[in-house]
């Protein structure tokens, strides 16, 4: 497989995790997820590889542009012209209510309310507003815009040392202040600010640096034994700090959580070739999706809250807790498909 074809097929599996995500499958009401690990939640904290690999193949290939410009600025400029953009218009998009069944339980202008309502609650915390967008999951677009803008800022007076060490700083900071903030080094970060800011330069700076080694077919043995390593300690980690301080076993990230994100990139970003048509041709399928997983990725809300009057009618059968992870995800997809059609609206996606 070749190397843009196995970094698709991962974005495929990623944006797919990301979906799982938010959709909480197979999660009872009765037993939330974080309570136990039960297969919600094991589902949930497997799934949490697929922010940081994105992150890591974003600074990547980022890196591969400065390369090419052989300079910072125009790559940087580029990318922060073009998520910005995807930003602002899907946070104006989101001020709309997609669940429509539940805003007209408020009247006949019911989705007029819900526009009014979520307008306001930007307005009343325009810095939240601000670092996340109208809907949680765009805070994604924003991490990545502080992470190419740090990183740049940075090679431009070339601190890579330095720029090493501000992105383990902030993920420490991260740590402290999230999943171990009930530790005697920790401290509480507000819940409504999105932390996973703090997270996202250490992936992408990693990107960068991986860029600037030769990658060869010998990293697909190491990002699986890196991304093996990573999730188990994501899980051990998660259950001592269920068992020492009583926290949720539903963690964003921890300390493996990086080893697992990377470990995922460095298998993407290997090129190596699997052996056997048949899975050179699943492989290929699965790639086909890859490209369009930023307009999955901003549009796949609208169709999770559409479907949410169905989820609550059907929650808890099996069927239906794997056909809306699936329908979600196939919606988006041919939602992106039919936007990048036409120039006009292929920004939106892209």
């Amino acid at each position: 497989m070749s190397r843009n074809q196995g970094v698709d097929a991962l974005r495929t599996l990623a944006i797919i995790a990301v979906i799982a995500i938010h959709t909480t499958p197979f999660e009872s009401p009765a037993s939330p997820i974080g309570r136990a690990f039960d297969l919600a939640t094991v589902i949930n904290q497997s799934a949490r590889f697929a922010v940081p690999f994105f992150y890591v193949v974003s600074g990547y290939y980022w890196a591969r542009k400065v390369s090419e410009a052989g300079q910072v600025t125009r790559p940087t400029l580029q990318m922060v012209r073009r998520i910005g953009f995807l930003w602002l218009v899907w946070s104006a998009i989101y001020l709309l209510p997609f669940n429509i069944v539940d805003a007209l339980q408020h009247g006949a202008l019911g989705p007029l309310k819900v526009v009014y309502w979520h307008l306001a609650q930007a307005l009343d915390k325009p810095l939240i507003a601000l670092l996340e967008g109208t809907r949680p999951h765009l805070w994604f677009l924003v991490g990545l815009l502080f992470s190419v803008s740090l990183c740049s800022l940075l090679l431009h007076f070339e601190l890579r040392a330095g720029l090493v060490v501000l992105a383990a700083v902030l993920y420490a900071i991260g740590l402290a202040g999230t999943a171990y903030s009930p530790a005697p080094f920790g401290f509480r970060i507000d819940s409504s600010f999105r932390n996973g800011h703090l997270f996202a330069p250490a992936f992408f700076v990693t990107g960068y640096f991986l860029q600037r080694r030769n990658l060869t077919a010998g990293w697909l043995r190491a990002g699986l034994l890196l991304a093996s390593a990573g999730l188990l300690l994501h899980f051990l980690e998660v259950r001592a700090i269920h068992g020492v301080w009583g926290t949720p076993l539903e963690r964003d990230y921890v300390a493996g959580t990086y080893l697992l994100g990377v470990g995922v990139a460095l298998m993407a970003l290997s090129g190596a070739r699997l052996s056997g048509p048949a899975a050179v041709a699943a492989v290929a399928v699965v790639a086909e999706v890859g490209p369009s997983m930023l307009g999955i990725y901003v549009s796949h809300i609208m169709f999770v809250e559409m479907l949410q009057p169905l989820d609550r009618r059907f929650t808890g059968a099996p069927a239906w807790e794997v056909a809306y992870v699936a329908v979600v995800f196939l919606l988006s997809w041919l939602f992106t498909r039919l936007l990048c059609r036409h120039p006009w609206t292929r920004r939106l996606v892209t």
